[in-house]
Order: structure tokens, then sequence, then C-alpha cells
């Protein structure tokens, strides 16, 4: 059951009124006769607190949604909104679809994720949104759910919505507010400074909220010191009036409260501060931070706490931060206004090379037998971060998965292209392992406009080459298009590793298909272009595919020769994953003639190996006709016990058809379709 609501706000103040409102339009679990889901959308202008009350919201309304909660930032205050495809992605992910079976296309996403929410009674909170075409996606069909949105628009062209326009807060809401962040020993001992506080904060709750951690964080200032500090600034307080405007003066006082350090060895806060705003991914990490800002990581570290200390930056696991994304479009406009052009074009080109180099270096690791994209020697700054094993490197790519996304689209949208083409060939290995389809797919079309942008025919025909693999493995008749274009690029190069790989993988793609015989003679010609390079693993995959295709056409001693000799060459270049595609399809082969004992053997091990791997497809399909040989050998309990454990992988993958084969599979006479 998902529960992603953010932490909710222990001093909340105020907002009775519209709460008793969301309160009445978000029936929950007391469905609506109409049928109508309930829409709430939180408007207003920046600052006025719309987060926080539509999670103190949905926390109070908790227990009416039994099934759950789904919370995602939408970033529409943002220069790059969250598409809603990728929101989709993330949320069926999170309503247990598994990454490689969520659909590439929009609108099957929506519609599954409808599916999969008809009649669960689900609360979901759509944070910071920029357009009601944005929000109609993400909504569930049925009215068993309920939505809130929050918006600095009020969204009237989004059917059927309720709107909670907020204000500013009240005299008595501020004062209480204020004495709940400082304490009511310090408020009540300086009466007229906090009027003189709140009356310069215009009843704006981000404005307080910064005004009483300034005061938290020194305990030597006297209320009266920040009144001081405020009415000095003319220019803010007349922002703090003006809508937008109110939030860049409360983000105004932070920032110039910063202390200046420009001494040897040290980097000033207030530099960092501003590259932080010409980054456009949602977090980022103290490695990452170290090569955009091009100064040495302690001094770095040093900055971003001083930062954290001032409520600029948030720190929500160690060396890892964020920026609000109001305060990063603050944090840019100070940038544009105190930083040269050529050091922000020299910032962002650092960091973006930075995850390039360290997507390869990751790869490399999961992947050691994979083509390398060409990167050159590397430039000070851009070092890439470090992996001892694959899994670490794996844990990495999961936890930068958004900013490689975003650090593929800023390279794009800033010319820098042949990092936009590069960045996600080299992370595909990893994204393929975790299962993120919908990330290679997203990043891999921004590729491929970058690799004919800049004319790099070999960058385009490798583009081409992996998002025909994507969309193969979702079954699509697109990815023989893509496979053929990188063919004839490849052809046309005189890219002989290339075609060979092409050549491989549209013929996989035939097979996928069901086109077997198609598969057979690409594959065979593939094989050719294979041993004719001398590239070993693309023999292997080759011969390993061409065995599976052999098998499916009933030549089961040629299917079983090819799969030995695929077995042979894997095993020699350590590619384990591999290893268990063979035994499986050798164990396939052994089946279909009956011989029960070695098929059982063998798939087997293949199910050890790529549980190992944490390949949980091909687990699933080894376990299922492993179910399959203990039944033909007469050992229906143990035959049970594999397809259970193969319907539940399936099931957690989302793959709903292979489960109902394996469901079948249970009904047969003598097991049963119960417990599956």
């Amino acid at each position: 059951m998902p529960a992603q609501l953010p932490a909710d706000v222990a001093d909340f103040t105020g907002r009775e009124g519209q709460l008793d409102r969301m309160r009445s339009l978000l029936p929950g679990a007391r469905r609506k006769d109409d049928g109508a889901m309930a829409v709430a959308v939180v408007a207003g202008t920046p600052g006025l607190g719309k987060t926080a009350l539509a999670i103190h919201a949905a926390h109070l309304l908790r227990a009416d949604f039994p099934d759950g909660q789904l919370y995602a930032s939408l970033r529409g205050g943002s220069e790059l909104p969250v598409p809603p495809d990728e929101v989709l992605a993330r949320f069926l992910r999170d309503l247990g679809v598994d990454g490689a079976r969520v659909p590439a296309d929009a609108e099957e996403r929506a519609a599954m994720y409808r599916t999969r929410l008809a009649e669960q009674q689900m609360l979901v909170v759509l944070d910071d949104a920029r357009d009601a075409a944005q929000v109609r996606p993400l909504l569930p069909g049925t009215g068993s759910c309920a939505v809130i949105v929050t918006s600095r628009h009020r969204l009237s062209d989004l059917a059927g919505s309720r709107l909670i326009d907020l204000d500013v807060l009240d005299n008595a809401e501020a004062a209480e507010l204020f004495t709940r962040i400082v304490g009511a020993d310090r408020a009540d001992a300086e009466p007229g400074p906090v009027r003189d506080v709140l009356a310069i904060c215009a009843g704006l709750p981000l404005a307080i909220r910064i005004g009483g951690a300034r005061l938290n964080a020194r305990r030597a200032w006297s209320v009266a010191t920040l009144a001081d500090r405020l009415a000095d600034q003319r220019r803010r307080m007349d922002e703090l009036t003006a809508g937008d405007l109110a939030v860049r003066a409360c983000f105004q006082v932070s920032f110039d409260a910063l202390p200046r350090r420009e001494s040897r060895g040290e980097v000033d806060p207030a530099h960092v501060f501003r590259m932080l705003g010409v980054w456009r991914g949602s977090t980022i990490g103290l490695r990452a931070a170290v090569a955009l800002v091009g100064q040495p990581e302690d001094p770095v570290a040093d900055a971003l706490e001083v930062l954290v200390d001032a409520h600029l930056l948030e720190s929500p696991a160690p060396d890892r931060y964020r920026l609000h994304d109001l305060l990063r479009a603050y944090a840019a406009e100070r940038a544009q206004a105190q930083e040269q052009p050529q050091a922000i074009e020299d910032a962002v080109r650092r960091v973006l090379v930075w995850y390039l180099r360290s997507a390869d270096a990751a790869a490399s690791v999961v992947s050691p037998y994979r083509e390398r994209v060409p990167l050159g020697p590397s430039e000070p700054g851009t070092e890439p971060h470090a992996f001892a094993t694959a899994e670490r490197a794996l844990d990495w790519c999961e936890q930068e998965r958004a900013n490689l996304v975003a650090a593929t689209r800023q390279a794009a949208d800033q010319g820098l292209h042949e990092v936009a083409w590069k960045l996600p060939v080299a992370v595909m290995v990893c994204f393929d392992r975790l299962g993120y389809r919908a990330e290679c797919a997203t990043t891999h079309r921004t590729a491929l406009e970058s690799a004919r942008e800049i004319g790099d025919r070999r960058g385009e025909a490798w583009v081409l080459n992996n998002l025909g693999m994507v969309l193969a493995d979702q079954r699509a008749d697109d990815a023989l298009c893509y496979f053929e274009q990188a063919l004839a690029i490849h052809s046309e190069t005189g890219n002989e590793r290339g075609q060979a790989q092409a050549a491989n993988n549209l013929a996989r793609a035939h097979q996928l298909l069901g086109r077997h015989e198609e598969a057979i003679a690409a594959l065979e010609s593939a094989l050719d272009l294979q041993r004719k390079i001398g590239r070993r693993h693309g023999e292997a995959v080759a011969l390993c595919n061409l065995g599976e295709a052999y098998r499916e056409f009933g030549r089961f001693d040629e299917a079983i020769a090819s799969s030995q000799k695929a077995l042979v060459i894997v095993r020699e270049i350590g590619a384990a994953r591999d290893e268990g595609y063979a035994m499986h399809n050798l164990g396939r082969a052994h089946l279909d003639l009956g011989h029960t004992a070695e098929a059982t053997d063998l798939l087997e091990q293949a199910v050890a190996i790529h549980h190992a791997a944490g390949d949980r497809s091909g687990e699933a399909q080894d376990l299922r006709y492993a179910g399959i040989a203990y039944a033909q050998a007469g050992f229906l309990a143990e035959a049970r016990e594999r397809w259970v454990r193969s319907y539940s992988l399936f099931r957690s993958l989302g793959d709903d058809v292979q489960a109902l084969q394996v469901q079948s599979d249970l009904a047969e006479p003598g097991t049963g379709p119960s417990g599956a």
C-alpha cells in the first residue's frame, strides 16, 4: 500500500475554513452516490502555504482512504515541469507494475493507471501543477478516489474540480504561527517588534517561517534585531506585498544574511547558492555539487551546510541536497545578475560531463563487456564517481535516476548535444537492469535529436539501436523500424561492429514478435558478422537467440548445439545473466524432447543464476518451465511450488499475460488453481 505523503507540518496554523471545505469535498470512504471523482484545487500565489495545507489536509483524511496515498511534485513553478507521463511511470511502479512493463505510450500508461486504481480508495496529491493539461492524465477514473492539486493558477479548465483559493493569513493566525516557531517566551517578551516583523511579512507563511527560523538559528538575536534588519530593506518591504515578489523578498532576507567567505581555501556560500540555481536536477549530491562549483570537496561541503543552516537548502540525506523550486528560480535569478556568463556555462558543462562520466563508470562495472561511448580525456572538475561493485553502481543510478533524465534534457537545451546523446547511451545498461524502460525511452528520444543536430551518424545509429531495444522488450512493432535505421547507417558508414549488433537486435525483435522464420535468417546473418569482427559477447547472444528460435521450429538438435556453444562463450567472458538464458534454452529443448531429468536440472540452474543476477523476469520464466518439467516427471508438489513462485514474480512484474499462463498450469488436473 503506497503511503507517500511527506511529513505533516508540526506547527501548522489556521486555515480552518479551507480545511473544513476540503473535508466536505473529499469524502473518501463515504462514497459519493454519483460516482464522480472529487478534485480539490488549492491555488494562490507563491509563499501562501499551498503545499503545507494540502499535505496537512491529506494527513487528516488518511483514514478515509484505506488503500493508500500517492504523492508527486509536478514542479510547475520551475522552467522544466515534470511531464505527466514520467509521473505515471513512477506511480505505476509504486502500484506494483514492474518498470519493464510500463507502457512506452503516454495514453497506455494513463489507461493502466486508471485500471490499477479502479475501485481503490486512494488519495492522490499532485503538488505544484503548472496547468490543467499536466494534471488531467494523472486523475483516477472512479469516484472511490480523490485528488488534491496545488497550483499557482486556479485551473478553471479542470472539469469537475473545486477551488480552494488561498489568501494571506490574518493577523491572529500570523501571530500564532510566529509564536509556535520561536516559542511563546521569546514572542511575548517583545510584542512591539513581533508586530513589526509580522507587518513586513504581510501574512505570508513562508516569510514568517523564514524569519522565525533565522531567530531560532541565532539565539543571540532579539526579535527587534530581525525587525530592524527587515525594516532597513525598503525594497524588500515593497516586494513582500506584491504577489510573486513576496517570495523573492523572503528569500532575499536569508540570502543577504549568508556569511561571505572569500579567503584562501574557502568557498563563498552565496556563490554556491547561485550556482545551484543553474542546475535543473531535482536534487544534487555532494560530488555533483563539487563538479558544478569547480572547487575542492571539503570547502564546497562546508558552504552547502551553511546554506542548510540558513534554510536556503534542504538536506534529505547525508551528502544529498535539494532546493525548493521557487528557491531554485530565485537562485537562478541571482546567478544571472551576479555571475559571469562564461562562469555559468562552465559550471553547467562540468556537472553534465560529470554525470556522463559517472554513468559510464557505473555501466562499466555493471556490464564490463559492453561497448563504451567515446569520452576523450577527462577535464579538471569532471572526475567521475568510482564504484567498487555492480550493486553500488546500480544504487547510484537508482538514486540519480531523475537527475540523469534532467541532465540529458539540460544538455540538449543548452546546446551540449554530444553530452545529450552520450549520457543516455552510457546509462542504458543500468536503466535496463533496473527496469527503467520509460526513462530509457524518454532520454533516448532526446539523444536522437541531439545526435542528428550535430550530424553524428555513429551516435544516431547507436541511439536508434537502443531505442529499438527498449521497444522490443514491450513487443512494439516500432522496434523493427529503429533497428533497420541503425543497420542502414552502420552499413553506410562501414561500422561492422555496429552492423552486427543491430542485426542481432533486429533478429531478436522478430523473435519477440513471433516471427521465428525471419528471426532465424537474421540471426544466422548476425552470427556471421559477430564472428567476422571477433566480438565474443555478440556471438554468444546470437547463438543463444538462435537456440531459442531453432527450438520454436522443432529443430531441437540444432537448438541444443547452438545453446551449448553460447554457454561456453558466456562462461568464458563472465556474462552470468546470459549464462542463465543459455541454460534456460537448453532446458526447454530437453523438455520438448521428453528428457525431464536433464530439463529439470538445467532449469533449476537457470533459476539460481537469474535470481543471483536480480533478473526477476528470467527467474519467473525459469520457474514456470521447471514446474512443467517436474509435472511431466510426476512430481506434482514440486511443480506446484515452482508455479506459485513464478506466478508471484510475474504478478509483481505486471506481466498479467504470463501470470495467466502460469495460473493455467496450476489448474491442470492434480495441481489445482488454489493458492495461485
